[in-house]
């Protein structure tokens, strides 16, 4: 199985077709949003493809700089379609708190490509995972030059980011830890096993799961928009109560 620019020029073309003409016939505005940023990551994966495996390129450095930057801004759009699912009165009580959590997040995970002397690089560090030490992998998007290149079978992205262990799981923090706080675990599992879980599936290169990742979330998000799986994931309860007066009392006044 081969990737290729044309095919991720297709992907984006439909991507974007598909937000004009949903956001026109008044789908889900946050839903929306969604899929025209990871439809604008296809565009540049797209045009990576044309200078691939070209590390002494600067147009090569450039793109992969550009996917490390849409990659540290997801957390907002993931936490956007999270509280789509949500109730209402919830919704709007912690739209704004969430908003700022995702993006001290994001700013957070950009600051690794950084100069940071007081943080090892990426590179020299290993993951392993806590009950299953035998299980270790490289740290995602990482290298000793910033470079796009060839992976299995999509594009492969690396960079000699900080490997400091806060801001390499600020990620993960505000895009799956932030939306079960609030009750969205419908929506975060079902992001966890169409998302990371299959891009780790389909490729053993962690440098490349980045760009499977985006290519599968754009199916992801088809799928929430125009089929019955929107209305298996949206939250009437708290874990099964009902959800806490704090994150209700002020939108309900405001009805």
């Amino acid at each position: 199985m081969c990737w290729s620019g044309e095919a991720s020029a297709v992907v984006a073309v439909t991507g974007l077709a598909s937000t004009a003409y949903f956001y026109k016939k008044g789908e889900s505005r946050p839903l929306c949003y969604a899929l025209l940023y990871f439809s604008l990551m296809e565009l540049l994966q797209a045009y990576t493809y044309s200078v691939i495996d070209q590390c002494f390129d600067t147009r090569n450095t450039v793109a992969t700089y550009l996917g490390y930057i849409h990659i540290a801004f997801q957390p907002v759009f993931i936490n956007l379609v999270s509280l789509y699912f949500v109730p209402q009165p919830v919704r709007r009580r912690l739209f704004v708190p969430v908003m700022l959590l995702a993006l001290l997040g994001s700013l957070m995970f950009l600051v690794r490509i950084l100069p940071i002397e007081w943080s090892r690089y990426c590179y020299e560090m290993t993951y392993y995972l806590a009950f299953f030490k035998e299980l270790s992998f490289k740290l995602p998007f990482c290298g000793e030059q910033t470079c796009s290149t060839s992976g299995a079978w999509h594009i492969a992205w690396a960079t000699p980011a900080a490997g400091n262990l806060i801001l390499s799981n600020a990620y993960v923090i505000v895009a799956f830890a932030l939306p079960l706080l609030y009750g969205a675990w419908r929506m975060t599992i079902y992001h966890i096993i169409t998302g990371p879980l299959l891009a780790a599936l389909t490729t053993s290169d962690p440098n490349e799961w980045a760009a499977v990742w985006c290519l599968y979330s754009i199916g992801l998000l088809l799928l929430l928009i125009k089929t019955p799986i929107r209305t298996y994931i949206y939250e009437t309860k708290f874990y099964g109560f009902d959800y806490p007066r704090w994150m209700t009392k002020s939108a309900s006044r405001n009805r």
